[in-house]
């Protein structure tokens, strides 16, 4: 099947690379794909298979037309529209072409994304705002599938260890105040307050970095806290080998992406409470859980983290299992193939 896959508006972070997995994903079974999106995302384009059509907002009918003539030249038969713009853009440029758009939701704001002929959703709680929306608008029901975002898992198989002393923990973040790194701060000072030694490798940018910084000097532990910048896949390597766990304490996401990192890794997690990572982590299973903005019951992870034997190793080894089975790559370019040609075939 010929596929093209497409995003507007900013797509820094997570949404860009989803977008270039699910068209590497359905390559890998054998569709034809192309990327399409506009000027806002041009600092991404790293391959040269992705085209630029300019768009000024949800109805600028000239974007659509430009994108309809796209579609007919390449005789596009599906459309994966990875945000609510890039949904009513294909709707307008595809009308009378009975072409499928299929809107992959990677945020709980899916309000745009309704106008979609069906929906892959990275996770149940996604799938269950977009229901409440259809059913708020009276909406039949559509063809969807719960599919997650997909990893890429290591060449070699991860070493799975108990951890160091003192532990290092590691956290690979943009820099702003809902990834919730100031937790991890306070956690990390509280410890050392009682006297046990915890250190911290912060990995990622972004506007809060001074003020997080200048937090580290005020708990006083600057000297056991790193903050690397942005890092690229060799020095991604590095720090994974540097470090222990993974913390994600967040506050507000979809599907924190350094979780399943973090499993396909071997590397017990450290997470929050927040709906996004219960979704995909177990307390005792795959990861220690502490409520939102808890920085005491985070710091007490830490240290149980160290000091119960084998816990680490339990944690990671599972969240591997987890990994190969429900988030490698050919686990989920299976889902998607699937789906795809089940939604093309009922039509």
């Amino acid at each position: 099947m010929k596929i093209l896959n497409t995003v507007y508006g900013d797509a820094t972070g997570g949404r860009w690379q989803a977008m270039l997995n699910t068209h590497e994903a359905l390559s890998a079974k054998g569709h034809e794909g192309w990327l399409v999106t506009g000027l806002e995302n041009q600092h991404l384009i790293k391959q040269s298979l992705v085209s630029i059509i300019r768009n000024s907002g949800f109805y600028d009918p000239i974007s659509a037309w430009v994108l309809r003539k796209f579609i007919k030249k390449h005789a596009i038969e599906m459309v994966i529209a990875h945000s609510g713009r890039a949904v009513y853009l294909a709707k307008n440029a595809t009308l009378g072409l009975n072409i499928p758009i299929i809107a992959m939701n990677h945020s709980h704001n899916v309000k745009r994304s309704l106008r979609a002929d069906g929906f892959i959703h990275i996770t149940p709680e996604v799938q269950r705002r977009v229901h409440e929306q259809l059913a708020k608008r009276s909406c039949p029901a559509k063809p969807e599938k719960i599919i997650s975002n997909l990893i890429h898992l290591p060449i070699q198989a991860p070493r799975i260890s108990e951890p160091r002393t003192p532990i290092m923990i590691g956290m690979i973040t943009r820099l702003v105040d809902y990834k919730g790194v100031d937790t991890l701060l306070e956690a990390i000072g509280w410890l050392k307050n009682q006297g046990f030694e915890a250190k911290a490798i912060i990995a990622g940018d972004g506007e809060y970095r001074q003020a997080l910084e200048q937090l580290a000097k005020t708990l006083g532990i600057s000297e056991q806290v790193s903050f690397l910048g942005w890092i690229d896949t060799q020095q991604k390597q590095d720090f994974y080998q540097a470090i222990d766990a993974i913390a994600v304490p967040t506050r507000n996401d979809t599907q924190p992406l350094a979780i399943l990192d973090a499993f396909a890794q071997g590397k017990p997690v450290l997470c929050s409470d927040h709906v996004s990572c219960l979704q995909m982590c177990e307390h005792g299973e795959n990861a220690l859980i502490h409520p939102v903005n808890d920085s005491h019951t985070f710091a007490k992870h830490i240290q149980q983290l160290q000091q119960q034997q084998g816990l680490a190793r339990q944690l990671a080894t599972q969240g591997l299992l987890d990994a190969q089975n429900q988030y490698s790559f050919e686990a989920v370019a299976g889902q998607l193939d699937a789906f795809v040609t089940s939604m093309r075939q009922n039509q």
